[in-house]
């Protein structure tokens, strides 16, 4: 009867040691003894556990902000990247995680700006337009949830394609009540410790290395005083290792994705894929903006927006990819506000004088395909056509189309004034011929989607508001 006893003690003895080394569960094992006795009729097993804990382990956060990205933004996506040798429109990543949709109002305003937008998501806090940090007297100051993070064990990061002072990634971190655009400010911000006196971050990565030069005497000094490594490599991430680190990927704001080579066009999917890999090892909590769809919005221009997204969309594919490898992780991804008024399809005027009645002219149509063959933002094309000799063939080489006598008088008449409507010109070119239409240049009040994947995901599901991503987000975080 003995040998059964040593199976169940060997039985107890390895199962234990698989769930430690596999990590599959935090194990902690305060008193354990395995007593048996035996005797002619019966045998007596005495498991005493002093206490065995077992606790899940802490969720892992991927916080992704497509700046700017309302929901017709994902949809352009999906026709823009759809094989049109088909009838049937293929998804997207945003296609297999969508959660719901939530609200974005700021509390001055039914239509939010990105630094009240971004502070609701990362405190759970409505503010006015314009602060980042602070509720709406400016003085109380509010936990984010990469505070929250640290305060409770996690690695933390950010990541950005704006400078990382910027309205989202500052959001999350600046509590100086600062306005929005004092970014040398902000700067100094990610330099104040918590109240266990240490780093908010372990990881950062984005432009605008010159803001916290402003704001430091000596920055060099300062990240070192704070033993925080430094990189300057731009988008060459694999070098970037050890945290505490900045990894700047430009000294001012970096380039829109249509306007990067070949080699960086992909650079959220790059922060991310990296960030994952430098943060793994513990729970983590790490927040990714695709900043610059946003700012494609704000000029109107459809092949910049489509560059911008095509890349966000590789990194949340990166994101979902990891959290299929390590269920224990939580993907969320949404919008801080939709930017544009961006519509897919656009009725022509059709007394327009320099509109040819053409394809173009028609009205149920919208043509992604014209899209897909822009080659630059409208700032690198309106630089270009003002430095040619050769108008059309300059027009012809970033985007496809042929210019007809009305267009081509518009661009050499702006040439010839010298002002700044080449590019604007440029832009209703292109949005005539695709049929892409926007009611603004700035911001609006639609609501936005929320994605989500992974553990604890379905807390999201439904219309929420954006500050209950943030709230929810904290409860997870939070969580024993």
């Amino acid at each position: 009867m003995h040998k059964y006893a040593n199976f169940l003690e060997k039985f107890l003895f390895f199962t234990l040691t698989y769930i430690i080394k596999t990590n599959s569960i935090s194990f902690y094992l305060l008193f354990y003894s395995f007593q048996y006795t035996v005797t002619m009729k019966k045998i007596s097993l005495f498991l005493v556990a002093g206490t065995l804990l077992f606790s899940a382990p802490k969720t892992s956060v991927i916080f992704m902000i497509g700046d700017g990205m309302g929901p017709a933004y994902t949809t352009a996506y999906r026709y823009y990247k759809d094989n049109n040798t088909t009838h049937k429109i293929d998804k997207t990543v945003f296609d297999t995680i969508l959660a719901g949709m939530n609200s974005t109002y700021s509390r001055n305003s039914i239509i939010t700006d990105s630094a009240a937008a971004a502070t609701a998501l990362a405190s759970g806090y409505k503010t006015d337009n314009g602060l980042i940090g602070v509720k709406s007297d400016h003085e109380n100051k509010i936990q984010t949830l990469l505070e929250t993070a640290k305060a409770n064990g996690y690695r933390t990061g950010l990541a950005a394609t704006s400078t990382i002072t910027h309205a989202t990634p500052a959001a999350f971190i600046a509590k100086g009540g600062h306005p929005r655009h004092r970014e040398a400010d902000i700067a100094k911000d990610f330099f104040r410790l918590t109240s266990e006196g240490k780093l908010k971050f372990d990881l950062l990565i984005g432009g605008g290395e010159k803001y916290f030069v402003k704001a430091f005497k000596n920055f060099n000094r300062t990240a070192k005083e704070h033993h925080i490594t430094i990189y300057r490599n731009g988008y060459d991430l694999q070098k970037i290792k050890d945290l505490p680190l900045m990894a700047f990927t430009s000294y001012d704001y970096p380039p829109f994705a249509i306007d990067e080579t070949e080699e960086n066009r992909y650079r959220v999917a790059r922060m991310t894929k990296r960030s994952l890999e430098l943060l793994e090892g513990k729970p983590f909590f790490l927040m990714v903006e695709g900043s610059q769809i946003d700012w494609c919005g704000h000029i109107n221009d459809i092949g910049c927006a489509m560059a911008e997204m095509d890349d966000f969309a590789k990194a949340v594919g990166t994101a979902k990819a990891y959290v299929d490898r390590h269920p224990n992780t939580l993907l969320i991804v949404t919008a801080d506000h939709s930017t544009g008024g961006l519509a897919i399809g656009d009725k022509v005027n059709k007394k327009d004088k320099s509109i040819d009645k053409t394809e173009y002219a028609k009205t149920y149509t919208w043509y992604p395909e014209i899209i897909e063959k822009i080659k630059a933002s409208s700032y690198t094309i309106a630089k270009a056509l003002r430095e040619s000799k050769d108008i059309n063939t300059t027009f012809k080489k970033y985007t496809s189309l042929q210019l007809n006598e009305n267009e081509y008088r518009q661009i050499t008449e702006a040439i010839e004034k010298k002002n700044k409507k080449v590019r604007v010109i440029a832009n209703e070119i292109i949005n005539r011929h695709s049929h892409t239409g926007w009611s603004t240049k700035g911001h609006t009040a639609v609501d936005v989607q929320t994605f989500a994947y992974g553990e604890k995901s379905e807390k999201f599901r439904g219309f929420i508001d954006n500050t209950d991503i943030s709230k929810k987000l904290s409860e997870v975080i939070l969580e024993k």
